[in-house]
């Protein structure tokens, strides 16, 4: 009776298995709970500048705080809690105090072999075999292996055909340079592609966005019928820091990438810190000179998609402030000198006077000194401000979600009286 009862309860719940078995998963969920909360101490104790770690290095990161926050540093305790050899676990924790408690110094290192000398090589047969096939159809590697192995059961790997192609020179020139230049392009910051997400608020100077703000001048149209006609504008250059919102403007009267190799050098000096990346759009004033420019200072060039503002967020958006907070409010002047003034004044204003709510209402300059004084704590402003912005993204897509069911809806009960008699 007791077994009769126990499986009907198993189909009532719809899954077949035992109280014991639901027991056992539960308590398996609160240990995977239990080791996230561990992971997430772990980084924020042990890795407050967010650097991006591997899996493994992330394991031994909560390795580390084991022994110093859960286990009074004894590695002995800690190696049994954990069930690792303390002899190993003595020496990840010896490397990582050697470097300054770096966890960027816990990434595993490279498995490749010193000496390839006693590796196993292919034949003479086999090789004479690749280059006659080769010689007869002028086919790629991938296509030589499943020949090779169709026809011939011979069994080599696609990278180790290319080897020997490119050893007795077969291998295309032209399509070699090309694969050449475009991997010496991304060593040399040359990648047409967009920030990864990890560096926008990574550090100061880590990522600057720049972008360009047409101003008309004296706010109207000097030459009416030509609407980008030069004389028209003037051209204010920012580069905004994507972490303290620090924010430099140059004002310019052409848009020539000369003159904006001029204006960055000259944001570049009000800059309380060193730039490593930077993020354009795809206009002409930031190719050629300007892109030269950068890689010769030997900062990485990167770029938004084209019309795509989003991928510009901050810059973006502070051209936005100014439409809002200076423009509009009559300060464009008759000269270029007076406006350049002008702009200096705004600037002024927005990096040491202006409380940004990003920024838990501190002005960009006074972040940054937070920083300099406790990381830790900027760091935590930051991520507040970007899990409010994810929350108002859900909150937003949520309701365009109920507003098109319903839109769906009204649709589909006008596609049902429109076609009602019309089949046959």
């Amino acid at each position: 009776m007791k077994k009769h009862k126990r499986k009907m309860w198993e189909i009532d719940i719809g899954i077949k298995i035992s109280k014991k078995h639901a027991n056992i998963n539960r308590f398996k969920q609160l240990i995977n709970k239990s080791i996230d909360i561990m992971q997430n101490r772990a980084e924020n104790k042990l890795n407050p500048l967010k650097h991006p770690l591997s899996d493994e290095a992330k394991k031994r990161l909560k390795w580390i705080y084991i022994i110093h926050f859960e286990c009074n540093k004894n590695i002995s305790k800690a190696a049994r809690r954990i069930g690792l050899s303390r002899i190993w676990l003595s020496q990840i924790n010896s490397k990582w105090l050697k470097s300054d408690k770096n966890p960027r110094s816990l990434e595993p290192g490279s498995k490749a072999p010193k000496n390839t000398d006693n590796r196993k090589r292919i034949d003479l047969e086999t090789e004479n075999k690749i280059l006659e096939i080769r010689r007869e159809y002028h086919w790629g590697k991938d296509k030589l292996e499943t020949i090779l192995d169709r026809d011939y059961g011979i069994q080599v790997g696609a990278s180790t055909i290319n080897r020997y192609l490119d050893k007795h020179g077969l291998l295309n020139i032209k399509i070699s340079k090309r694969i050449k230049t475009a991997h010496k392009n991304k060593i040399e910051q040359k990648q047409k592609c967009r920030p990864p997400k990890e560096i926008k608020d990574y550090k100061p100077g880590a990522l600057v966005e720049k972008d360009m703000k047409f101003i008309v001048k004296m706010g109207k149209f000097i030459n009416p019928l030509k609407y980008k006609a030069k004389e028209n504008f003037w051209y204010q250059h920012t580069v905004i820091d994507s972490f303290t919102r620090i924010r430099t403007i140059g004002l310019a009267e052409n848009s020539e990438s000369k003159t904006a190799v001029a204006i960055q050098i000259e944001c570049e000096k009000k800059f309380p810190f060193q730039i490593a990346c930077a993020n354009t759009d795809n206009g002409s004033e930031n190719e050629k000179d300007f892109d030269n420019y950068l890689g010769k200072s030997k900062v990485v060039h990167f770029y938004s998609r084209s019309g795509t503002p989003t991928d510009n967020p901050r810059v973006e958006r502070s051209h936005l402030t100014d439409e809002i907070e200076f423009y509009k409010h009559g300060n464009i002047c008759k000269t270029f000198e007076k406006q350049k003034q002008k702009i200096a004044d705004w600037e002024y204003r927005y990096n040491h006077i202006r409380p940004h709510q990003a920024l838990g209402n501190l002005t960009p300059m006074e972040f940054y000194g937070l920083w300099k004084d406790n990381p830790e704590k900027a760091y935590k402003i930051a991520e507040k401000w970007k899990n409010y912005l994810k929350k108002q993204q859900k909150r937003l897509a949520n309701s365009r979600k109920i507003k098109n069911r319903k839109k769906i809806v009204k649709l589909m009960e006008q596609i049902d009286k429109k076609l009602a008699n019309s089949y046959i």
